[in-house]
């Protein structure tokens, strides 16, 4: 019995050690903080073979370009050898943002090796003497960098409003802070926790939004849900052959959690009744969704709601997308251009309908389009050719499928090859309610930027594909044309 207490205390003793290990230098993150980034560098670096890639020829580069003689080599000797800086890389390296402090904490492995790291980059005059302060020591890097650091944390502070002596007062106060006020004891901590596996994973809240990205953000949420009501957690993960980033967005609240989870209810799965589109097609929308809640969102875009007006003034085109109860497809052609719209544009667009009650209006439709220069001819059944002064589109009813097409999508269409790329995928789309595919390699094919190191990326692109499974999460994947080896090796 009395072993196995001591095995029992020596158990706990070893469970602290290691939680202790995992988390202490993650207790310099403010609890409050709006936006959490972990990376995990060591894995990248293996995984991409960084060692042997053209980015540590640009790293070299640079390095001469601000170093020479001792002074570079021993730059270069902790570029090749990061694990002599003293820091622990198999520890993921941290960044956040609370209120106006933006930060990083990276785990300290060996704090004599970053005593001298600190003491080679004082020498060339690029870091303050270092100074300590309740147990921490501080300097100054490149004059509004604050670095901190004891025997297992290293902190760096930039962008802190105030003076320098603030920044060092708030980054003492950050090494000292407990367990209790920090990120580490709340929810979002452990979710990012759950992720571990990947190679980046992020935490952002509506505090952290701003511009374009809150706008976005703004217009995909159901009413009555504001951006602060809100969390995101995304994640990167660089696999064979794919990067892929996925993001969820989850709410504050049980009232906002709900309001997200009832925005399910406009979706539903794919079924796949469009996945044999025309071979060639450069990109494939897909979506399973009701027409109500499709012609709402059109209306908050200008582009869509435009071209909703131009062709309201030939058909009742919003009665058509309210009967839309199913599989939504459009088929876009390498010539697809957006800022032309429908004049010239080469596209088909499928629907699966509930109903096509708005076919009884089709004769009057024909009647009062006349007064707007717009006119429709039947060329059979309910297949109908609109024409305008600036566009001209076929459209029709097969069944419950209702379909727009330009002039030459539709004209192929009837003995064009069909592509099977889809088919192929047919398990992931029919598990997703919206489904996107773009052929980089088409769409790129004589793209040039004029930087080497970016054409080398953009040569080897196979796809961008985006899918979603429910109506709060997504994910998007890169796809290289060689599948062999990491997305990161491949493209450094």
């Amino acid at each position: 019995m009395k072993n196995f207490r001591l095995m029992a205390i020596a158990a706990l003793v070893l469970v602290a050690l290691a939680s202790c290990h995992k988390t202490d230098y993650i207790q310099v993150i403010p609890q409050e903080s709006s936006c959490v980034v972990s990376a995990n560098i060591a894995k990248m670096a293996t995984d991409g073979d960084l060692a042997n890639s053209n980015l540590m020829g640009v790293v070299n580069q640079y390095m001469g370009l601000i170093t020479a003689g001792d002074a570079r080599q021993q730059f270069q000797h902790y570029v090749y050898n990061p694990a002599d800086l003293g820091i622990d890389f198999t520890q993921p390296v941290y960044f956040f943002m609370a209120g106006d402090i933006t930060g990083g904490t990276m785990r300290v492995a060996d704090d004599d090796d970053v005593e001298k790291f600190v003491q080679m980059l004082n020498s060339q005059g690029l870091c303050s003497n270092v100074q300590t302060t309740d147990g921490v020591k501080l300097t100054q890097f490149l004059d509004d960098i604050v670095f901190a650091y004891n025997a297992h944390t290293m902190l760096m502070l930039v962008n802190v409003s105030g003076s320098l002596v603030q920044a060092r007062q708030i980054a003492a106060q950050l090494m000292n802070q407990d367990k209790a006020s920090s990120f580490v004891e709340t929810e979002a901590y452990d979710e990012m926790d759950d992720q571990s596996d990947r190679d980046i994973v992020a935490y952002t809240n509506g505090a952290a939004l701003s511009g374009e990205l809150l706008e976005s953000v703004k217009s995909l949420l159901p009413t009555g849900i504001r951006p602060v009501d809100i969390e995101l957690f995304s994640s990167v993960a660089f696999e064979k052959g794919k990067a892929v980033l996925s993001a969820e967005i989850t709410g504050k609240s049980q009232t906002a959690q709900k309001l997200l989870d009832d925005g399910n209810e406009n979706f539903h799965k794919i079924e796949g009744r469009y996945l044999e589109p025309q071979e060639g097609f450069a990109t494939w929308i897909a979506m399973g969704v009701k027409g109500s809640w499709l012609l709402e969102h059109l209306k908050q875009n200008p582009r869509a709601k435009q071209t909703l007006l131009m062709l309201e003034r030939a058909i009742d085109v919003e009665a058509i997308i309210r009967s839309v109860d199913g599989d939504v497809a459009i088929t876009l052609s390498k010539d697809f251009d957006t800022e032309k719209g429908l004049a010239g544009a080469d596209f088909m667009l499928m629907a699966n309908v509930e109903n096509t009650d708005f076919l009884k209006d089709v004769d009057y439709w024909q009647k009062t389009m006349k007064q707007y220069d717009v006119s429709m001819s039947r060329t059979k059944g309910n297949d109908y050719v609109l024409k305008a002064s600036d566009y001209s589109l076929n459209w029709g009813v097969d069944g419950k499928d209702v379909y727009f097409a330009s002039a030459k999508m539709f004209a192929a269409n009837a003995t064009a090859q069909r592509s099977q790329l889809l088919s192929s995928r047919a398990k992931e789309i029919k598990k997703s309610q919206v489904y996107v595919y773009m052929d980089l390699e088409s769409l790129l094919k004589h793209a040039r930027t004029g930087n080497p190191a970016l054409d080398h990326v953009v040569s080897q692109l196979k796809a961008f594909v985006l899918k979603s499974k429910s109506s709060n999460s997504v994910e998007f994947s890169l796809e290289l044309k060689d599948d062999s080896q990491n997305f990161l090796k491949a493209v450094l």
